[in-house]
């Protein structure tokens, strides 16, 4: 046989889901915010948009700031969600060699049902309420204690503290152990370093996994492992399998509602907007009877509205701000406000540029709109109907992940508590945002279920924030990361030299 011939990366074919011919991830966030102002004129007209995409690349921070300040100041703003979510899913593609047709489209057309296979890991729940925090472990009502502390000192929402409360006396009076037996939960993005797989697991849950990754590393250490994980062969890779992805769904759910967990991420050419946009998109192409809830974390870092508590505080910490901050204020080198407001509501400039616009696309869009639209009208993007779903999308506190391993990332987070910001440790992060999502689930009360009748349920949702400090910045984000960079750099200059490789 013939050895195969090596085709040139500029010469091989795309596949999988891409962006739309003549955009890149910038442009087509711009075009999209575009044609939701020509959509809802009168209600997005105050966000000053800039028309073209250059200067929006430039000076995206404030204009998505003041576009989501419009936005939830509008009688329209679930409207303008929806809207967004459906203009971008139809903007994307699939391709396959020389042909792209629309990703909406591609997942409309059915894959065969799929195999699954089943790893059974044992018969009762193991999990409990336990938060390591600054080298303890909170277990239990304890974790009721750290949670009103972490609220008083403003790391935390008053929202968040609820919820943790409710979780952790909800797991006392059930022998101590929150029992996830006979849930079903579809995990994509399973192995992701913030992703609840192994809590969801020691609950006694059946779980199916969705990654690139391979599960085996999880199965490296079963201790506190129960419930059942599920794999399918061919359907691991977002990008390029979203149709046997669905159909693998299908065929775990039986029927029967499961619980959608939308966790992948990846950077670099716009990976980390195609992988949400994806997320959304099988979720859309479901049926609705079989998706009860859709769960999600959402970065500080993109154009959230800050609880009133938070816009307190920041008032409070500017007051009493130490007189360095007060110079570099002056100097124009730490601008304020850290926030824009407008009809009563205030969003963070809290947008990091290093980051990138497709990392910013995927929070803005394919979390909080996407998250708005399913709670509040369901699954269905184009449903003239209503059928809202359970929707947790619970703010995450800055993280030490492998996705900002980058030196001025780490010289701000040493230099950070000179601002009053908490940077969390994975462990941390795992623990809080997976017991704030399994508050959402099973408290029948939660904000993330689908009372209709609130009419604050769009607001509610998103009150759940671990921000650790940076929504109570006085300052705007960015400019306060490159101060706290140069402290960090003073305290550590080691930081800024090349790392050796790990063999």
């Amino acid at each position: 046989m013939a050895p195969k011939e090596r085709v040139p990366n500029n010469e091989r074919k795309p596949l999988g889901v891409v962006l739309p011919s003549g955009h890149t991830g910038s442009s087509l966030f711009h075009s999209v915010l575009q044609q939701a102002v020509a959509q809802f004129p009168q209600a997005l007209g105050a966000a000053r948009m800039p028309s073209g995409a250059g200067v929006f690349k430039k000076t995206y921070g404030s204009a998505l700031a003041r576009f989501e300040a419009a936005r939830v100041s509008s009688s329209e703003r679930t409207a303008i969600a929806r809207f967004i979510v459906r203009t971008t899913q139809d903007a994307l593609g699939f391709a396959a060699g020389d042909k792209t047709v629309p990703l909406t489209e591609h997942l409309r057309d059915k894959a065969a049902p799929q195999t699954l296979e089943r790893t059974r890991l044992g018969d009762e729940s193991r999990l409990e309420v336990a938060i390591p925090w600054s080298g303890a472990v909170h277990r239990g009502l304890d974790a009721v204690t750290l949670a009103k502390r972490l609220a008083a000192t403003h790391e935390l929402t008053h929202a968040a503290a609820e919820a943790l409360t409710w979780i952790a006396q909800h797991a006392q009076a059930n022998g101590g152990k929150i029992d996830l037996r006979g849930r079903r939960f579809v995990i994509l993005g399973a192995g992701a370093e913030l992703a609840p797989t192994r809590a969801l697991l020691q609950g006694g849950a059946s779980v199916l996994w969705i990654d690139l990754a391979d599960p085996a590393t999880l199965l490296a250490d079963r201790a506190g492992l129960s419930g059942e994980l599920v794999t399918c062969a061919a359907a691991k890779n977002l990008l390029e399998n979203p149709r046997e992805i669905a159909a693998a769904i299908e065929a775990f759910a039986q029927g029967q509602p499961v619980e959608v967990g939308a966790f992948a991420y990846a950077s670099g050419a716009s990976q980390e907007w195609r992988l949400a946009v994806t997320m959304d998109a099988i979720v859309s192409s479901l049926d609705p009877a079989i998706v009860r809830s859709v769960s999600l974390l959402v970065s500080p870092t993109t154009a959230s509205v800050w609880q009133p508590e938070s816009v307190t505080e920041a008032a409070a910490r500017f007051k009493r701000r130490p007189i360095w901050q007060g110079a570099l204020n002056r100097a124009g080198l730490l601008p304020t406000p850290g926030s824009i407001s407008a009809g009563g509501a205030h969003v963070g400039l809290s947008t990091v540029s290093i980051q990138g616009l497709s990392y910013q696309a995927a929070q803005y869009i394919s979390k909080l709109m996407a998250a708005e639209a399913l709670a509040l009208h369901g699954v269905d993007a184009r449903a003239t109907t209503s059928r809202p779903i359970i929707v947790s999308a619970n703010v995450a506190g800055i993280t030490r992940t492998r996705s900002l391993s980058h030196p001025l990332f780490e010289a701000a987070f040493l230099g950070a508590p000179k601002f009053g910001v908490r940077i969390f440790d994975p462990p941390e992060t795992r623990a809080l945002s997976s017991l704030l999502m399994l508050h959402d689930l099973l408290n029948p009360q939660a904000p993330a279920g689908p009372q209709t009748n609130d009419p604050q349920r769009a607001s509610k949702l998103f009150a759940q924030q671990v921000h650790g400090g940076i929504y109570c910045l006085p300052f705007a984000l960015e400019e306060s990361i490159r101060a706290a960079a140069v402290i960090g750099l003073g305290m550590k200059p080691s930081v800024l030299l090349p790392k050796k490789r790990k063999r």
